[in-house]
């Protein structure tokens, strides 16, 4: 295992873990950053590409037992660590991952598996919702997940933190071409359903589903665009009680998929 120490943080070769609060890996750079020991197990067992990894130097015998031994290993000062990323952190390991593009979508795929079930995301900007969703999604079996117009990048740190490491299970699609998409799985068979409480909408406790399903999920305060309501095949919302008007979006997309997805509503 290349093993690099450090003592000065003036090199570049950890500029990708530079100030982490204040900046970020976008998408345009190629890469992104994995925080604490689970986060980076789970990236190693994705078989994702690693750039390299970065520890505290009190792990550096762990690390060096579980590590994949031709990725660069970055030691640092436990002390240091935190004033390179630029806040407190003690939980040991961090990774510089490789970014895979966006899969283009395949609805000429998905339609053949009549249990097929995707998830499209149009504007969902929280990370910790993102996060919560991929979650979700995951427990669920749902491996395919459309990242549609506005959404915040699914590689953030917060994203993956929050999905525990669960968005390097998923099949990760380019959803920017929303309306098109859509038609194309509607003349697919693929059923498409938003996520609404805008009329006509069906109550989730007498909704069902049959064959390859799309579900949408909207914008935290905005719900989903009024010309992708449109042109999707149906409709469901939640009713709620006690004066409540609205769910979070990673509330409600548990809820709905779950639902949808366990068969409790699905058709036979």
């Amino acid at each position: 295992m290349p093993i690099h120490r450090f003592q000065d943080l003036s090199s570049r070769r950890l500029d990708p873990y530079r100030n982490l609060r204040t900046t970020n890996l976008t998408r345009l750079s190629g890469q992104f950053i994995a925080e604490s020991k689970p986060l980076v197990k789970r990236l190693v067992d994705s078989g994702l590409r690693i750039d390299s990894f970065l520890i505290d130097e009190k792990y550096l015998d762990e690390a060096i037992e579980w590590l994949p031994g031709e990725t660069d290993l970055f030691v640092v000062p436990g002390a240091l660590v935190s004033e390179l990323i630029g806040f407190s952190f003690h939980r040991g390991y961090l990774a510089c991952g490789i970014r895979s593009p966006l899969l283009m979508p395949t609805p000429e795929v998905w339609q053949a598996n009549p249990d097929w079930m995707g998830v499209m995301l149009i504007g969902v900007q929280d990370p910790e919702n993102m996060g919560s969703i991929f979650r979700t999604c995951a427990a669920l079996g749902i491996s395919e997940v459309l990242i549609g117009p506005e959404c915040v990048d699914p590689f953030a740190r917060r994203v993956l933190r929050v999905s525990m490491g669960n968005a390097f299970k998923l099949k990760l699609f380019d959803g920017t071409g929303m309306l098109p998409l859509i038609e194309a799985c509607n003349a697919k068979g693929i059923e498409s359903i938003a996520a609404s409480l805008e009329d006509p909408s069906q109550e989730l406790s007498s909704f069902s589903v049959a064959g390859p399903t799309l579900v949408l999920f909207g914008n935290e305060a905005h719900g989903l665009p009024p010309q992708v309501q449109a042109v999707v095949s149906r409709r469901v919302r939640i009713d709620m009680e006690l004066g409540t008007d609205s769910l979070n979006v990673s509330v409600a997309a548990g809820i709905i998929l779950h639902n949808l997805r366990r068969g409790c509503y699905r058709k036979s």
